[in-house]
């Protein structure tokens, strides 16, 4: 089953160049956040994952539902 992560671009960088990254890496684009310079990428188990040292990302998590008590 693929995995879905959040990605946030640093700040000026270009968002849609990383985008591109993603997809020519094999991911699913699933959602582009607008309040915040990130989306949601969805990646083949089998795919490579390098973006957490990609020089113009701020982080990488693991998209997963989030509750309060």
């Amino acid at each position: 089953m693929p995995k879905s992560y959040i990605i946030t671009v640093k700040k000026g960088e270009d968002k849609e160049e990383v985008k591109q990254h993603v997809i020519d890496s094999g991911a699913t684009i699933t959602h582009d956040y607008t309040l915040i310079h990130a989306f949601t990428a969805e990646f083949p188990d089998d795919a490579v994952t390098t973006f957490e040292t990609h020089p113009k990302v701020e982080a990488w998590e693991l998209d997963q539902t989030v509750t309060t008590q």
